[in-house]
């Protein structure tokens, strides 16, 4: 598996590296050898492998992070050995992937183009323009391409098999009695970009804690503004991270794009509640605002803040929530996966023996 950075306690990760992790995790625990080549060491009780995947300290920097992913990245997935291997899972820059001589199965984990139309500056628009058109030519030339959302295959109209997220009931389970005493939300996502913190804090400032004044705001994320009941948390675990989801009255994400939604479900799972704004990730998982509310920017707040009262409809959501977090189990993600991974490695060795 290929995948430029793993869960590292302490450290910012985003939800790719943390399904990565996950699906490199359920696999190796299901018997598979599975080894992941990344930039990142190997994460605590992790059932696979890690080697280091070349360019470390390049990508690593402001430039190299933004020349890599999406383009040079295409050429950094050739340099492992995989000839011990039988099938490449690429999360990511893998337009070239196929001259390694393995199966390769891409993860597509939303579209650029959704990226592109939420980015918030020009550069960054015209860079993931130029991912999405490989992306594109990837799930038409390539066998194994896989979404992991619906919304994905609206954008990509070339991929033809989506297995979604799943979320381990072991670990991201309700219980009731662990909600903080005083009101309480969570966001996990930075304060800039198509995540949004900033509008979410300045709506919690502005609008939510005048109506609820021991309210409390806690961020999963980088560290921002000091202000009274904010708080911020960097590189939790999922055991910590469950925890949260579950002293949460509320989970409110203001995100203007999702590939998927994880935290949605993750939220849900853990009998919380969801505030989202309308993006294709919270449309998928709420289903349109069946499984949670989908408020427009201008009643964000007040909605939150009507909620936040209403202890009733709490309940009403947390166990429509439950409900719809049952269609999403880590086992039938694991499932999909390994009916897509021996359905490409079998036709491989088939092509192989033709020629």
């Amino acid at each position: 598996m290929l995948s430029y950075s793993l869960p590292v306690l302490g450290h910012k990760r985003g939800g790719i590296e943390r399904a990565a992790h996950t699906l490199a995790d359920g696999l190796a625990r299901r018997g598979h050898e599975v080894v992941v080549f990344s930039h990142d060491p190997k994460p605590g009780g992790a059932a696979y492998a890690v080697r280091e995947l070349p360019w470390k300290a390049f990508v690593n920097t402001w430039t190299g992070r933004r020349v890599t992913m999406g383009y040079l990245g295409n050429v950094l997935t050739l340099m492992p050995d995989v000839r011990e291997f039988d099938a490449v899972i690429a999360h990511g820059d893998s337009f070239l992937a196929p001259l390694v001589g393995k199966p390769v199965l891409r993860v597509m984990h939303g579209s650029a183009l959704g990226e592109a139309r939420s980015a918030t500056s020009i550069g960054r628009c015209i860079l993931q323009l130029g991912v999405y058109a490989q992306e594109l030519a990837t799930a038409f030339f390539q066998r194994g391409v896989v979404a992991v959302s619906h919304n994905t295959t609206i954008d990509n109209p070339f991929i033809d098999r989506v297995i979604p997220h799943g979320v381990d009931e072991g670990v991201f389970t309700p219980i009731p009695h662990a909600r903080s005493e005083e009101p309480s939300l969570l966001c996990v996502g930075s304060l800039d970009g198509r995540k949004r913190g900033q509008f979410l804090l300045d709506a919690f400032l502005d609008g939510i804690q005048p109506v609820h004044p021991m309210a409390s705001l806690t961020f999963v994320g980088t560290t921002g503004p000091s202000h009274e009941g904010v708080n911020y948390v960097t590189g939790v675990s999922d055991l910590e991270l469950a925890a949260l989801y579950r002293r949460a009255w509320i989970y409110a994400s203001p995100s203007t794009y999702e590939g998927f939604g994880l935290p949605y479900l993750e939220a849900m799972a853990c009998g919380t509640p969801v505030v989202a704004t309308q993006n294709p990730g919270s449309v998928d998982v709420l289903d349109r605002g069946e499984y949670g509310l989908m408020p427009d920017d201008a009643d964000f707040a007040d909605v939150v803040a009507n909620l936040l009262s209403n202890e009733e409809r709490r309940g009403e959501l947390a166990a429509a929530g439950l409900r719809r977090a049952r269609e999403f189990s880590l086992s039938a993600m694991l499932d999909g996966y390994e009916k897509a991974l021996l359905e490409l490695t079998e036709g491989y060795v088939k092509s192989m023996a033709s020629v």
